[in-house]
């Protein structure tokens, strides 16, 4: 059985089954217990671009703030910051979610510099972006003010 399979899967499931346009506790515990086996299994970063992709694939759910998920790939962070950047990038520059520009803004947050200048205007762009759904323009909007 691979990751997705595993860890992936039953989340985009239970999406895809539910009404999720309000505050769902069965969501997160979900996220939760998915979570605790990842770490019992010791998945590593590894996992991180499948978690963008549900999130791709899932763009205006709302996955906790910041949520389960969240905390999971973001202590990977300081080992991999660049490759964490990596794929934050191509996932908000291909397919931005709520979610992802929200992670986006914890990353700016906590950058100086070029990368920060950089991450900012990728925010701007996305914000402006008329082809995107409104509210992930809005989540944009309000960040950078």
């Amino acid at each position: 059985m691979t990751n997705i399979d595993k860890y992936i899967n039953p989340l985009g499931n239970f999406i895809e089954n539910n009404d999720l346009s309000i505050d769902d506790t069965d969501f997160i515990c979900l996220q939760y217990d998915i979570v605790d086996e990842m770490e019992k299994d010791e998945v590593g970063f590894e996992i991180t671009q499948d978690i963008f992709e549900l999130m791709e694939k899932h763009p205006l759910v709302e996955f906790g703030t910041p949520g389960p998920l969240t905390h999971f790939i973001e202590k990977f962070y300081n080992d991999n910051q660049e490759q964490y950047q990596t794929i934050l990038k191509k996932s908000v520059g291909e397919k931005p979610t709520i979610h992802t520009v929200w992670l986006l803004n914890r990353v700016i947050n906590g950058t100086k510099g070029q990368i920060k200048t950089e991450l900012t205007q990728i925010m701007e762009s996305i914000s402006k972006d008329e082809s995107l759904n409104k509210e992930i323009r809005e989540v944009a909007e309000n960040f950078l003010e």
